[in-house]
Order: C-alpha cells, then sequence, then structure tokens
C-alpha cells in the first residue's frame, strides 16, 4: 500500500521507495506512481517499451480507482483503500462461502454481512446489478444460518400473475379451476429453511400485502381456507433494481420495503471488484476440470472489459474458452481466444512482449507453440515468417494461424526491440 505522501519508482532496479519489476520489458527505471494535488498519477520515464492505462499508451495519467497499469508483462490495479477497506484486508478475514470467489476488500465486506445475517431470523436484502451472485450471496447466508432445513428459490418474475399467491402460499383443493389437489406453495416447501424470492421487485402489488402479513405475523393463509398455519421459514429477498425508487413511483409497497431492511447486503458489479477477476477465470477454469493458463495481453483485456452482465458473462466466457479445447486439461488463454469487442483495446495498439522469451533451443519443434515460445522465434528471426514456418517444419500458413489465435502480429517483430 502506497500512502499519499510518498511516490513510488517501477522498474528493473531495487531500493528505497522503489517497487522492482523483474522483467525484460521493463526498463530499469520504467515508470512513477506519484502524489499530485488530485490524486496518483502514474508517469512513464521514457522506458522504451512504453507505460499503459486501460490499454492505451501514456505519458503521465491521473489514476481512478479501478485503472488498469500495464508495464511490460506486469499488470497493476489501482485502488484507493479507505482505512475500514485497509482494515478488512489486515484484520480476522470473514468465514469462506461455498460458490462465492474473491478476496478483495469489497467481497471481504460481503462475506461480513453474509455471516452478519446468518447470525439473526429477520429477512435480508440482496441487492445487485444482473449477474452478480445474489443467489449465491441467499445461498451463503443459508448455509451459514441455524435453519436446518431445504433452500428454496423462485424468481418472482417467473410466477403468473393470476397465480402468484396459490405458488406462495399454497392452496385448498377445489380453490380455482385446475386446483384439483391442495398445495403447500413455497412457504411450505421451505419449511424450517430458506425462501429465496428473486426479483422481488416484480412482484404483484397485490401479493406484496400478503406477503409483509406473513413477514409480520409468521402466519401463512392457503388460497382457499380461512385457517392459517405457522410458517418457519427464513426469507431473503434479491433484487436488480432499486426498490426505494419503485416505492416512490407506487410499484412497490413502502411498509414492505421496509420489512425487508432488517438486513442488507450490497453485492458489487464484477467492473468494482476487478482484482477478484484472475481468481474468477481460475475458478469456473476448475470447475471445468481445466487449468487456465491467461497469457498478458488477455488477462490485461479483461480487466478492462466493463462486464456489463458481471460474473455470469465472465463464467460464460470460461466455458466457451474450455470448449474449444475438450481434449487439452491445461488451456492457454490468449488475445485470440477473446471476441473483437473485449480484445480491441488492447490489440489496436503495437505489440509489445510481455514475457522473458525462453531460449530457442528450449522449444519444441513438433506441437502448437505457445505465445511466449512463438514470440521467441519470431523475435529471433526479426518477423520472418517464412524463416519462422522453416524452424517449427511447417508451413508460412499455419504460423499465421498460429499467430492469429494467440493475438499476435508478426510484423511488430521486423524491428527488434532493445531495453534501455
Amino acid at each position: 500500500m502506497l500512502s499519499a505522501e510518498r511516490a513510488l519508482r517501477l522498474g528493473r532496479i531495487d531500493g528505497r521507495d522503489c517497487f522492482p519489476l523483474q522483467d525484460t520489458q521493463v526498463s530499469r527505471a520504467h515508470a512513477v506512481l506519484a502524489s499530485e494535488s488530485s490524486g496518483y498519477t502514474v508517469r512513464d520515464l521514457g522506458s522504451r517499451n512504453g507505460t499503459f492505462v486501460n490499454g492505451s499508451r501514456t505519458a503521465a495519467c491521473p489514476l481512478k480507482p479501478g485503472d488498469v497499469i500495464r508495464i511490460g508483462g506486469h499488470l497493476l490495479l489501482y485502488q484507493s483503500l479507505s482505512v475500514a477497506d485497509c482494515r478488512l484486508l489486515v484484520g480476522a478475514l470473514p468465514p469462506r462461502a461455498s460458490g462465492l470467489v474473491g478476496e478483495g476488500h469489497r467481497m471481504l465486506a460481503v462475506r461480513g454481512a453474509i455471516a452478519a445475517a446468518a447470525r439473526t431470523d429477520v429477512p435480508v436484502l440482496v441487492q445487485g446489478p444482473t449477474g452478480v451472485g445474489k443467489e449465491g450471496v441467499a445461498r451463503a447466508v443459508h448455509e451459514q444460518s441455524q435453519h436446518g432445513g431445504p433452500f428454496v428459490a423462485v424468481n418472482c418474475a417467473a410466477l403468473p400473475h393470476a397465480l402468484v399467491e396459490s405458488e406462495l402460499f399454497g392452496h385448498a383443493r377445489g380453490a380455482f379451476t385446475g386446483a384439483g389437489e391442495a398445495s403447500r406453495g413455497l412457504f411450505g416447501e421451505a419449511e424450517r429453511g430458506t425462501l429465496l424470492l428473486d426479483e422481488i421487485g416484480d412482484m404483484p402489488f397485490s401479493a406484496q400485502g400478503k406477503l409483509l402479513r406473513v413477514l409480520a405475523t409468521g402466519e401463512v393463509r392457503p388460497v382457499g381456507q380461512t385457517a392459517v398455519r405457522r410458517a418457519d421459514v427464513r426469507v431473503i429477498a434479491a433484487t436488480n433494481v432499486s426498490l426505494a425508487d419503485a416505492v416512490a413511483r407506487g410499484e412497490f409497497r413502502g411498509d414492505l420495503y421496509a420489512r425487508l431492511l432488517g438486513s442488507v447486503i450490497e453485492v458489487p458489479a464484477l467492473r468494482e471488484r476487478r482484482e477478484d477477476i484472475p481468481l474468477l477465470v481460475a475458478h469456473f477454469g476448475s470447475q471445468l476440470g481445466k487449468t487456465l493458463m491467461v497469457e498478458p495481453d488477455a488477462m490485461e483485456s479483461l480487466l478492462c472489459h466493463p462486464w456489463s452482465y458481471n460474473v455470469r458473462e465472465l463464467e460464460l466466457l470460461v466455458r466457451r474458452v474450455c470448449d474449444a479445447h475438450p481434449e487439452e486439461q491445461v488451456v492457454s488463454l490468449g488475445l485470440g481466444d477473446l471476441d473483437h469487442e473485449l480484445r480491441s483495446q488492447v490489440a489496436a495498439r503495437s505489440t509489445t512482449r510481455c514475457v522473458t522469451a525462453p531460449p530457442l533451443l528450449e522449444i519444441p519443434r513438433g506441437a502448437a507453440p505457445t505465445r511466449p515460445q512463438l514470440e521467441a522465434v519470431l523475435a529471433h528471426y526479426d518477423g520472418n515468417v517464412a524463416r519462422a514456418a522453416s524452424f517449427f517444419g511447417k508451413e508460412r500458413r499455419q504460423v499465421y494461424r498460429w499467430a492469429h489465435r494467440l493475438g499476435i502480429d508478426p510484423e511488430c517483430y521486423r524491428e527488434t526491440l532493445s531495453d534501455t
């Protein structure tokens, strides 16, 4: 961590107020993080291979939280931490929650909120944009609580408006056309457990009043019955919209909203916790039985992407990459594995060497090369694709295919770069 009074030099030198980066693509004195009146700025110190912020080369750039800095093959994520954030990182860690991946201060705060909510029986409101893992948070609250019953989840937006009350609270036999048998409803299914009402903002206004009564009295009245029964159910609601705004528009009951505020857990968007992206990529790959080796250009692209659909979007990307390599247990994720939108900002600039080049004698000639191996061969032959193809014993077209898949432009190696 860097205090507001210090400057930090970045490069291959070591010493006081220096952060050494052992990388042949990093100059001895490459860049500096300096405190300015408006915040921190990163300044390039005339390095040969450049300093990049969010994919764009820069001489000097003021930094804002979440900015991705690229120096050689190293990626740095700039964050501004409060005292409370620092305490989360250095204090006793909250319990881990199965299915929730992340070690940054934002996810530590979520884990702490889960642990606190699990110690009570009050309703919980989980808020966050689409795809952040709100159901996973609800499951974690259930698993860490004392409720030994089942976890039942329902998407309120998918419930037919005419049947929402019977779906939730159950119904008597013959209560309405088609009700041939009595039903306990979702509250009955979740007895002694937890009921997640996902997208609760889409619950019909008429059903909201009856849900409020259940939360207030702990009693459920099935449709078509006059008798009530006790409901021993922990209710967790989740939403990707502002319920406060919905209340102001008259679309959601204010008294129900107040009842749901017993415990609130805010789940951040993925772009607000970019530090967890490498862990998430490894986690999703592991779930598919793969070990993912992400190359620096590809990881830079992942860190810079806005992730409109959050963790769910990242999971689908990892699944697509792994499905494309069904026979490989170790999968290299390169720039060429990403779609145009993901890779465009990084691919548009001149390629910089990202890792220390392996000796040519250690590069196998029969198998498809990794990105560092192909870079090393192209650099050795000054970008001459014909000579690189001869080295591998392949045709030039095969080298071009490899280069396209790995996101390499052979033209960038026509003039070998030397370090300063």
